[in-house]
């Protein structure tokens, strides 16, 4: 069964983010049982969850990990989120769910059709 698991641990924050982002990170972890799928980095600064680094499989686990991420600043108290557009694996997750956006984007824009 597939999950994705907060990261309780700042060393394994640090591992993944490999001294590449400044500040409080947060992150999942992709998992099938035992065995290691993805993860996806990111942090809230102000009302936007910045999701900055992201590697998972195929793009529909990405946008597992995406949107959890997008879920979890939303609980948090933010409003919108960017991902980062350098990393390739994000770059076509953003081309492909936000085409023509740019900057911080509404989370209705991609939670907005549910209920």
């Amino acid at each position: 069964m597939i999950t994705m698991k907060p990261i309780g641990e700042p060393d394994v924050v640090a591992l993944l983010a490999k001294g590449r982002f400044d500040g409080a990170l947060e992150g999942y972890v992709m998992t099938d049982g035992a065995e290691y799928l993805g993860y996806c980095l990111f942090r809230l600064a102000e009302n936007v969850t910045e999701v900055l680094d992201a590697e998972a499989p195929d793009n529909m686990m990405l946008d597992g990990l995406v949107r959890a991420a997008v879920a979890k600043g939303e609980n948090e108290g933010a409003d919108s989120f960017r991902v980062s557009r350098e990393v390739p694996a994000l770059c076509k997750w953003a081309e492909a769910f936000l085409p023509g956006e740019q900057g911080p984007v509404k989370n209705t824009k991609i939670f907005g059709n549910c209920g």
